[in-house]
């Protein structure tokens, strides 16, 4: 039935597909990679031996990641720039960047949940301990369908990788070590109001078609203007908007989000924090260029009420927090409205400053780029940071005094809250530049004014917890795990990055210039 009504779609608007071919192999070839290879992992995980399993899995997920970022990178060089699979999917710069993008935050977690610290305190009884492999397995069916999030053009295409992206995340949040109940409460939490996100969106796609006889983004657009249900119409990319505001945790859906960045575990907090988020920030961005039929004058004034409200709330509750994971979920919110107050600027295209462009999608994913580079790092020290039980100590008091024992790890984190507050010499401020610079450009100067001002009281939270980490007495209950390998990586790379980033941004805002916009 579905093929049937993707058909009737084509003939709708056979204009856009002439120049497409149905199936290029060679422009899939990053899609058909990450499906074939997370196929393999799943075979791996069923036949090789249990001891064995960790460690055969973790290489064939690095093989997968390498083959598809190679294969991103020859069709970057070639030019293979184009909207393929009959108008599903536009293989464009854009999605290009944010799918290799997607590959590097999901490489750096891939090793921390290779992290075994928990194993070397006093934990529980061997005979309940549990190796969960399948998460090499499932993070790889969620990038696979983040991947396809990214480059979708058509609501069916967008639906099923909504699904695809979603479906192993309610899973991994539920396999905590510790903290059993509190996990697969934040699972359950997270699968239930996913699923009504995601009937919503359904909802909307239904809509759409009803009011313009297409699934296409760009056959939506086309027929806006004559269709004959206005109401219907507008009724429908509000409901499609709702659903990728969810997987943003944009308020007023943003209830999910506290309860299971607490609950989850650690290194499955830090792929949702930075992994979901740049997928569905992708996905709205090419919604709201491509697809959103109304004039700025009537969508424009929601995504600025929206932005207003999520930075307004998260700044408030951040600095409420004692919990360090609840700290950096309600920051998350925070930064979810900083980011759209660049979809603001959406309808006016290239924006110039002398020789820079600003464009929506250059400047969200530069800002994504910064603050998954902090997100990553400073959960993958959350995780060495530990109670005598073995449990993660997340209490903000738990914190007091780390710094002074353990300087490197206390600079590191220090470093991460400092490029989340967006001080200069640090990648967060060059992402903060760059997404308040499209509504800056676009006439919006005063919601720029709100936004520094919200980041600026955002800044007492992250303050705070450095003057825990290197004023307060060393809390005698905490114990810090050595780092590990993987930490260490980790800490490492996202550090080094963060600060290069932050005093060499060239290289970064030169691409950035070169991306252009969404192919139709």
């Amino acid at each position: 039935m579905i093929q049937n009504i993707v058909a009737m779609d084509m003939v709708a608007s056979p204009a856009r597909m002439i120049e497409s071919p149905a199936l290029d192999y060679q422009t899939l070839a990053p899609l058909l990679i990450m499906f074939g290879g997370a196929c393999v992992a799943l075979l791996l995980d069923a036949f090789v031996r249990r001891p064995a399993r960790a460690i055969v899995q973790l290489v064939s997920v690095f093989a997968v990641l390498i083959a598809t970022m190679g294969m991103l990178i020859a069709n970057w060089v070639d030019g293979r720039f184009a909207v393929v699979a009959n108008g599903l999917l536009a293989m464009d710069k854009p999605t290009y960047v944010a799918q290799g993008a997607l590959i590097v935050f999901t490489a750096l977690c891939m090793i921390l949940f290779s992290t075994r610290h928990a194993r070397r305190l006093k934990t529980i009884p061997e005979s309940e301990r549990t190796e969960h492999s399948e998460i090499y397995v499932l993070a790889l069916f969620s990038l696979f369908g983040m991947m396809l999030f990214a480059a979708a053009t058509n609501l069916l295409m967008l639906f099923v990788a909504l699904e695809v992206m979603s479906l192993p995340l309610y899973v991994l949040s539920g396999l905590a070590l510790y903290r059993r109940r509190l996990s697969q409460e934040a699972s359950l939490k997270y699968f239930l109001l996913g699923v009504l996100a995601a009937a919503i969106m359904l909802y909307g796609i239904v809509m759409l078609y009803a009011a313009t006889g297409n699934f296409t983004f760009a056959g939506i657009a086309e027929q806006s203007s004559h269709t004959d249900k206005p109401a219907l119409l507008v009724l429908g990319v509000v409901f499609v908007v709702i659903g990728l505001l969810f997987k943003i945790g944009a308020v007023p859906f943003h209830s999910w989000v506290p309860d299971v960045y607490q609950g989850a575990p650690t290194p499955v907090t830090a792929f949702m924090a930075i992994c979901t988020k740049l997928a569905a920030v992708a996905a709205l961005a090419r919604v709201l260029t491509v697809a959103v039929p109304l004039n700025e004058s009537q969508w424009e004034v929601v995504i600025v009420v929206l932005a207003i409200i999520s930075m307004l709330f998260g700044a408030l509750l951040t600095m409420t927090q004692t919990d360090v994971k609840r700290l950096i979920a309600y920051s998350s919110i925070t930064h979810a409205g900083f980011i759209m107050t660049a979809l603001v600027g959406a309808h006016q295209g290239l924006l110039k400053v002398g020789s820079l462009e600003f464009s929506v999608v250059s400047s969200v994913l530069i800002y994504l780029a910064a603050y998954g580079l902090a997100t990553i790092g400073a959960f993958a020290i959350v995780t060495v940071v530990r109670r005598e039980s073995g449990e993660e100590a997340t209490a903000i008091s738990a914190w007091e005094g780390i710094g002074r024992q353990h300087p490197w790890l206390g600079a590191a984190f220090a470093l991460y809250f400092l490029s989340f507050a967006g001080i200069p010499l640090t990648a967060g401020f060059i992402g903060k530049f760059t997404v308040f610079a499209v509504p800056w450009l676009a006439g919006y100067s005063w919601l720029v004014v709100v936004a520094l001002l919200v980041s600026a009281l955002a800044a007492y939270a992250y303050v705070r917890m450095i003057i825990v980490m290197f004023f307060k007495r060393p809390n005698v209950t905490t114990v810090v795990a050595k780092p590990g390998a993987a930490v260490s990586i980790v800490v490492v790379i996202t550090a080094i990055l963060t600060v290069l980033m932050g005093i060499l941004p060239g290289p970064v805002l030169g691409l950035a210039n070169s991306l252009g916009g969404f192919l139709m």
